[in-house]
């Protein structure tokens, strides 16, 4: 059973957007596989590098799609993503380094930031970007 379920409340109209966080689910979906089935440190290891490369990528097209309708809380939203990628960096880099065990308690936290970020944070913008013709 996967970690995340992909549900309409997580949608936001946007299709690129939606694809994003659809990959972004799937990532921690497959991070959280290879915990379960006890998977090498390596593979796990070339997931969560994989995490943070993607979230980097989404959140740059996300922050700068918000950028070009001028949404009034991009500054908060930026800080938001920042936290997280910060967050995730540093559990990535101690992964690696053999000082930090991969545990249930990171993958509750993946998967409680990602849901919430969407269904509150991401949920906000929806209405600038339809008001700027983007669906």
């Amino acid at each position: 059973m996967p970690l995340i379920t992909w549900r309409p409340q997580l949608e936001t109209g946007n299709a690129i957007i939606d694809a994003q966080h659809k990959r972004l689910v799937d990532i921690i979906n497959e991070l959280n596989d290879a915990l379960k089935a006890g998977r090498s440190n390596e593979i796990m290891g070339a997931t969560f590098d994989e995490l943070v490369a993607y979230t980097a990528t989404h959140f740059g097209v996300e922050e700068k799609l918000l950028a070009g309708h001028d949404y009034e809380y991009l500054e908060e939203h930026r800080k938001e993503h920042r936290v997280f990628t910060d967050q995730i960096k540093m559990d990535r880099d101690n992964f690696n380094a053999g000082v930090w065990e991969f545990e249930q308690r990171m993958m509750d936290y993946l998967r409680g930031w990602l849901v919430n970020h969407i269904q509150a944070s991401d949920q906000a913008y929806v209405p600038t970007l339809k008001q700027g013709g983007v669906d």
